[in-house]
């Protein structure tokens, strides 16, 4: 469940990524995605659909995303009732892990989500970024170190969270 401190929560997805420099295409599945680059989405949502998942959304934060693209990419993917787990899956060559996983821990604190998040962090400050969400203990961030281990992770989730309801 998430709850929302911002003002327009009725806003769409699409318009609200729009707003914030995000690309943003909105998908069937259930497993949202926060990916910075094109071919690194697609070839994450390759990874998801051929260990069994389905992607919820293709959602590009950019290449200089800071940690306000962060928030706005997790409220874009939290518009949508149907997701079950967040993919968060970031190449640190021009912005930086650590910006990545400080925008993540402001998120999560301020939007409140108890959806389960694998995050895979690749790059420039890499170490320093899984440290600082390892730091806080009581956010559902699940690190993985290759994408091959968080797509699998973020597909099982995906499926036990299914099962559940």
């Amino acid at each position: 469940m998430l709850i929302f401190k911002e003002a327009n929560i009725k806003e769409d997805s699409e318009s609200y990524a729009n707003k914030h420099n995000l690309s943003y295409v909105k998908l069937k599945g259930t497993i949202g995605c926060m990916i910075n680059g094109a071919g690194l989405a697609m070839a994450t949502i390759d990874m998801i659909k051929f260990f069994g998942g389905e992607p919820a959304n293709f959602l590009d934060i950019g290449g200089g995303a800071d940690t306000e693209h962060v928030k706005a990419g997790f409220i874009t993917i939290l518009k949508d009732p149907k997701i079950k787990v967040i993919l968060v899956n970031i190449f640190g060559g021009i912005v930086r892990c650590d910006i990545i996983a400080e925008g993540i821990i402001n998120a999560l604190k301020e939007l409140s989500s108890d959806i389960p998040i694998v995050v895979r962090l690749e790059g420039t400050n890499r170490q320093e970024g899984l440290a600082r969400l390892k730091a806080v203990s009581n956010l559902s961030v699940i690190p993985s170190y290759s994408l091959e281990e968080a797509t699998q992770k973020a597909v099982m989730l995906s499926q036990k969270k299914a099962e559940c309801s």
